[in-house]
Protein backbone atom coordinates (compact mmCIF):
# COMPACT_ATOMS: atom_id res chain seq x y z
CA UNK A 1 0.00 0.00 0.00
CA UNK A 2 1.13 3.58 -0.74
CA UNK A 3 1.69 6.15 1.81
CA UNK A 4 -1.31 7.69 2.53
CA UNK A 5 -1.64 11.71 1.86
CA UNK A 6 -4.19 14.08 3.32
CA UNK A 7 -4.53 17.72 2.76
CA UNK A 8 -3.14 19.42 5.84
CA UNK A 9 -6.09 22.32 6.38
CA UNK A 10 -8.71 19.68 6.10
CA UNK A 11 -7.30 17.32 8.57
CA UNK A 12 -6.59 20.13 11.04
CA UNK A 13 -10.14 21.61 10.34
CA UNK A 14 -11.38 18.19 12.13
CA UNK A 15 -8.73 17.49 14.73
CA UNK A 16 -10.12 20.91 15.96
CA UNK A 17 -13.84 19.99 15.71
CA UNK A 18 -12.86 16.57 17.53
CA UNK A 19 -11.38 18.77 20.16
CA UNK A 20 -14.37 20.59 20.59
CA UNK A 21 -16.80 18.08 20.80
CA UNK A 22 -15.36 16.26 23.40
CA UNK A 23 -14.48 18.83 25.85
CA UNK A 24 -18.54 19.93 24.92
CA UNK A 25 -20.11 16.31 25.95
CA UNK A 26 -17.83 13.52 24.66
CA UNK A 27 -19.26 13.20 21.28
CA UNK A 28 -16.47 12.16 19.05
CA UNK A 29 -16.62 12.91 14.90
CA UNK A 30 -16.64 10.75 12.37
CA UNK A 31 -16.52 10.41 8.60
CA UNK A 32 -15.94 8.52 5.46
CA UNK A 33 -11.86 7.93 3.72
CA UNK A 34 -12.40 8.38 0.09
CA UNK A 35 -9.80 8.03 -2.62
CA UNK A 36 -9.40 10.81 -5.25
CA UNK A 37 -6.57 9.48 -7.26
CA UNK A 38 -4.36 11.50 -5.85
CA UNK A 39 -4.72 12.26 -2.06
CA UNK A 40 -7.28 11.08 0.43
CA UNK A 41 -10.19 13.06 1.78
CA UNK A 42 -12.03 13.26 5.03
CA UNK A 43 -15.66 13.43 4.55
CA UNK A 44 -17.23 14.41 8.06
CA UNK A 45 -20.38 12.87 8.74
CA UNK A 46 -23.26 13.63 11.81
CA UNK A 47 -22.76 11.06 14.77
CA UNK A 48 -25.92 9.16 14.73
CA UNK A 49 -24.76 8.24 18.31
CA UNK A 50 -25.65 10.22 21.33
CA UNK A 51 -23.30 9.06 24.26
CA UNK A 52 -19.43 9.73 24.73
CA UNK A 53 -17.05 6.89 23.60
CA UNK A 54 -18.83 5.36 20.61
CA UNK A 55 -19.35 6.37 16.82
CA UNK A 56 -22.19 5.16 14.17
CA UNK A 57 -23.17 6.33 10.54
CA UNK A 58 -26.45 7.30 9.24
CA UNK A 59 -27.04 4.79 6.21
CA UNK A 60 -28.59 7.61 4.32
CA UNK A 61 -25.84 9.79 4.69
CA UNK A 62 -23.05 7.33 3.96
CA UNK A 63 -25.40 5.87 0.70
CA UNK A 64 -25.53 9.39 -0.63
CA UNK A 65 -22.03 9.78 -0.37
CA UNK A 66 -21.16 6.62 -2.11
CA UNK A 67 -22.85 7.81 -4.23
CA UNK A 68 -21.63 11.48 -4.83
CA UNK A 69 -18.38 9.48 -5.20
CA UNK A 70 -19.17 6.86 -7.19
CA UNK A 71 -19.94 9.97 -9.69
CA UNK A 72 -16.58 11.50 -9.10
CA UNK A 73 -14.66 8.35 -9.79
CA UNK A 74 -13.62 8.27 -5.67
CA UNK A 75 -13.47 5.59 -3.64
CA UNK A 76 -14.80 5.18 0.03
CA UNK A 77 -11.25 2.95 1.59
CA UNK A 78 -12.17 4.10 5.13
CA UNK A 79 -13.92 5.99 8.15
CA UNK A 80 -12.26 8.10 10.72
CA UNK A 81 -13.16 8.69 14.07
CA UNK A 82 -11.87 10.62 17.16
CA UNK A 83 -10.72 9.16 20.91
CA UNK A 84 -11.80 12.11 22.62
CA UNK A 85 -10.06 10.57 26.34
CA UNK A 86 -8.02 7.68 24.92
CA UNK A 87 -4.90 6.67 22.76
CA UNK A 88 -5.52 6.52 18.69
CA UNK A 89 -5.53 2.85 18.66
CA UNK A 90 -8.68 0.81 17.25
CA UNK A 91 -10.65 -1.23 20.17
CA UNK A 92 -12.68 -4.47 19.91
CA UNK A 93 -15.50 -2.91 18.85
CA UNK A 94 -13.67 -0.82 16.03
CA UNK A 95 -12.40 -3.26 14.64
CA UNK A 96 -15.68 -6.11 14.75
CA UNK A 97 -17.70 -3.17 12.92
CA UNK A 98 -15.07 -2.27 10.29
CA UNK A 99 -15.58 -2.93 6.42
CA UNK A 100 -12.57 -5.66 5.71
CA UNK A 101 -9.46 -3.78 4.06
CA UNK A 102 -10.15 -1.15 4.87
CA UNK A 103 -8.19 2.23 6.41
CA UNK A 104 -9.15 3.48 9.95
CA UNK A 105 -7.63 6.90 10.89
CA UNK A 106 -8.53 7.44 15.04
CA UNK A 107 -7.78 11.36 16.16
CA UNK A 108 -6.16 11.62 19.04
CA UNK A 109 -8.11 14.28 20.78
CA UNK A 110 -5.97 14.60 24.09
CA UNK A 111 -2.59 14.38 22.05
CA UNK A 112 -3.54 16.34 19.15
CA UNK A 113 -2.53 13.77 17.10
CA UNK A 114 -3.36 10.67 15.13
CA UNK A 115 -2.77 7.16 13.67
CA UNK A 116 -3.75 5.47 10.69
CA UNK A 117 -4.75 1.90 10.38
CA UNK A 118 -5.04 -0.55 7.72
CA UNK A 119 -7.77 -3.18 9.23
CA UNK A 120 -7.65 -6.48 7.23
CA UNK A 121 -9.41 -9.96 8.93
CA UNK A 122 -10.04 -7.55 12.47
CA UNK A 123 -6.85 -7.03 12.73
CA UNK A 124 -5.22 -3.37 12.56
CA UNK A 125 -1.60 -2.27 11.08
CA UNK A 126 -0.10 0.29 11.35
CA UNK A 127 0.05 2.60 7.90
CA UNK A 128 1.93 5.32 7.36
CA UNK A 129 0.32 9.02 6.46
CA UNK A 130 1.79 12.64 5.65
CA UNK A 131 -0.43 15.68 4.88
CA UNK A 132 0.09 17.63 2.18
Amino acid sequence: MRRARFLTPQFKRILVEARRLAKLNGIEVCGLILDNGLFLELVQTKNKSRHGGGFSFYFSEVRAIRKLAGLCAHEIVGTFHSHPAGLPEPGPGDLRNAVDDSLMLIFDVLGRSARLWHVKDQRARHARFSLI
